[in-house]
């Protein structure tokens, strides 16, 4: 005995849909563009004056030309479980 199968054919309508990001306050690193130093509290990040300053400084090195490749690894010593590092270079 055969069973015939139903589809159900569902559209929904996702141009209006603004999908909003678990980080999307957050606009930049909290460093002053000229000389690279970090900011107190800036731009939605609090702390982490070291590692911002370091990510600021490879972005930079980016930008101008002086690193090459399609990915940069930002490592140092575990912190405190369950943070969050200040920020992801894409």
């Amino acid at each position: 005995m055969a069973t015939a199968i139903q589809t159900v054919s569902e559209s929904k309508e996702l141009r209006g849909l603004n999908l909003i990001a678990a980080h999307s306050h957050i606009r930049g690193l909290g460093v002053d563009p000229e000389t690279l130093e970090p900011r107190a509290l800036s731009q939605g990040l609090v702390g982490q004056e070291k590692a911002r300053k370091a990510a600021a400084v490879i972005l930079q090195m980016v930008k101008e030309g002086k690193i090459a490749g399609r990915a940069v690894l930002i490592a140092g010593p575990p912190r405190h479980v369950g943070r969050k590092p200040p920020v992801m270079i894409y």
